[in-house]
């Protein structure tokens, strides 16, 4: 992939919170009402350093 901003082939990396991974996640209002979950990719330019990120499995977040 390359970066939007210098053109530079941008590498993976892992974006953490803490102990764990970042996570993106929806639900519908409501107490019991489940909760959607999908991973974030992160990817670093070594040339600038611009992050670009975006959900793995994006389907996974929709609601029903």
């Amino acid at each position: 992939m390359d970066c939007n901003r210098c053109g530079c082939e941008m590498f993976r990396a892992t974006l953490t919170g803490g102990l764990w991974p970042v996570l993106l996640t929806n639900k519908k209002k409501g107490f019991a009402e489940e909760e959607k979950r999908c991973a974030v990719l992160c990817y670093v330019c070594p040339q600038c350093g611009s992050v670009e990120l975006f959900a793995e499995d994006p389907k996974k977040l929709q609601l029903d």
